[in-house]
């Protein structure tokens, strides 16, 4: 009978109510985010590497993207303008730019994270699905700061120990977002961001520029 008690009281447990919140609000498992990426091959960022002392950037991006053939989630394209790599997030793009670095140092030149859009009917921009884990203390300036960014509050709940949102909000308002949540939190809190869908652009942000 003790042993039946104490099954209820792990079953009606603060974590199972965190698991029955992320179900019910139809978290994907990080495998599913990663399929839906191969959906969107054209990626929504991108960053242009150039060599400082090569005059043939042709020759430097096929060289370059041998080093990157290993690291999934990436499109690669050479051109005589540089190297250009595409991915679902800033995370990403700065994996192949670490990569990079490492071999080439302060020869190597990277542009700054700029937005892919579609030209479709009218201009749209790409939004990312949001997930964020942090201290019940964070948890009311995580929402504000997701607002503030014009983020969707899609779900969210807030335990003893823990605090979980899932938001989605246009990618131009997310650029450095992995940092300032940092900033937030004092580091504390885990964050999974992916590509969720193109929205028609109501606001052109100056971080991104249209491919």
């Amino acid at each position: 009978m003790q042993r039946e008690n104490r099954l209820k009281v792990w079953v009606n447990s603060e974590e199972k109510q965190s698991r029955t919140l992320l179900r019910n609000l139809q978290l994907p498992d990080r495998k599913p985010w990663r399929e839906r990426s191969v959906h969107h091959p054209e990626y929504p960022l991108e960053r242009v590497c150039r060599h400082l002392d090569q005059p043939f950037q042709l020759s430097f991006a096929t060289q370059a993207q041998q080093l990157l053939t290993h690291q999934a989630d990436l499109g690669i394209v050479c051109s005589h303008e540089g190297l250009t790599i595409r991915g679902e997030t800033e995370e990403i793009l700065g994996g192949a730019v670490e990569t990079l670095r490492a071999i080439y140092g302060s020869q190597l030149q990277v542009g700054r994270a700029t937005i892919r859009y579609h030209h479709a009917t009218t201009l749209e921009e790409p939004w990312m699905g949001l997930r964020i884990r942090c201290a019940p203390r964070d948890f009311d300036a995580v929402k504000a700061d997701l607002t503030r960014r014009h983020a969707s509050i899609i779900g969210s709940n807030r335990h003893s120990r823990i605090g979980v949102t899932h938001a989605s909000a246009p990618l131009s308002q997310l650029i450095g977002y992995a940092s300032d949540l940092a900033k937030l939190t004092c580091a504390e809190a885990q964050q999974i961001m992916w590509l969720s869908h193109y929205a028609p652009v109501e606001d052109m942000s100056p971080n991104g520029d249209a491919a």
